[in-house]
């Protein structure tokens, strides 16, 4: 099977344009129809403002960030905040993406956006990965977005 194409642009459409579905809020995953099997997800925010930065956090899980450390790891021109992946070992996308709309429970990945001031109004969408492994193709995917952009996107941190 081909690989899963890199988006033409990183926005709302580009990923559309790949197969990226969904782009609902972490409200509205737990009655969202997410499919079970393995993939990648981005959170995008839609704003276009440079977003206020809580000095507390929602999260459930980890410790809250310097808000001098999260305003410099912001990343201008971009919806995308976070590239996450879900493969079979943590029960697929729509395990994983629930475990992420409570919060950072079980999901450390990812938690910088908790202290969004507007993380309701984030979007998450999602794409399948048949016949690849998710993460080869979360580091694809993230090294594209470094490659344009200069880093990674905000939430992402390790490897």
């Amino acid at each position: 099977m081909s690989s899963l194409a890199l988006p033409a642009a990183w926005t709302r459409e580009g990923l559309e344009g790949v197969g990226f579905a969904g782009f609902v809020t972490f409200a509205e995953i737990p009655v969202a129809d997410i499919p079970p099997r393995p993939g990648i997800y981005v959170v995008l925010r839609a704003a276009t403002t440079p977003p206020a930065i809580l000095e507390v956090s929602v999260a459930r899980a980890g410790s809250v960030y310097a808000v001098d450390d999260l305003q410099g790891r912001w990343i201008t021109g971009t919806p995308v905040v976070y590239i996450g992946k879900a493969d079979a070992k943590s029960g697929g996308l729509r395990t994983r993406l629930r475990q992420y709309a409570r919060r950072g429970s079980s999901h450390k990945g990812g938690r910088s956006i908790w202290q969004l001031a507007d993380h309701g109004d984030l979007l998450v969408a999602w794409v399948e990965t048949p016949g690849q492994v998710a993460e080869d193709v979360e580091i694809a995917y993230r090294a594209a977005f470094a490659e344009q952009f200069g880093g990674w996107p905000f939430a992402n941190r390790r490897r």
